[in-house]
């Protein structure tokens, strides 16, 4: 590598070193064939009980929150999503988890938010 382009390579590295991505609320994973964005999901299966789940780093910022694991159901069977560090849209809002309920129709998802 040329010394032109290792000067490039680092500050292409150090300018990304600074971005910052800005993210919205975590977006629940479960998707079935045939259903609308924002249609109610069902599941005729009990879902697992949820996992132990150990946080993860620290956080990255003074804004963040941890937002903990949940279990998606996909046409394989049950698939877990790990907890991640999230931003808060707003100072003072919390993050109300997402969670399965059972109903007539089977457990259906009902998505977290921020309340």
């Amino acid at each position: 590598m040329t010394p032109t382009l290792r000067l490039l390579a680092l500050l292409a590295l150090l300018g990304t070193a600074s971005c910052t991505v800005e993210v919205g609320p975590p977006v629940h994973e479960v998707v079935l064939e045939g259903n609308s964005p924002g249609e109610p999901i069902y599941v005729n299966e009990t879902p697992p009980p949820p996992r132990e789940e150990v946080i993860v780093g620290i956080a990255p910022g003074p804004s963040y929150i941890w937002v903990g694991g949940y279990w998606s159901h996909r046409p394989s069977g049950w698939h877990w999503v790990d907890g991640r560090w999230v931003s808060r849209p707003r100072p003072g809002v919390t993050w109300v988890p997402g969670h399965w309920d059972h109903s007539p129709r089977g457990h259906v998802w009902v998505s977290g938010h921020w309340r």
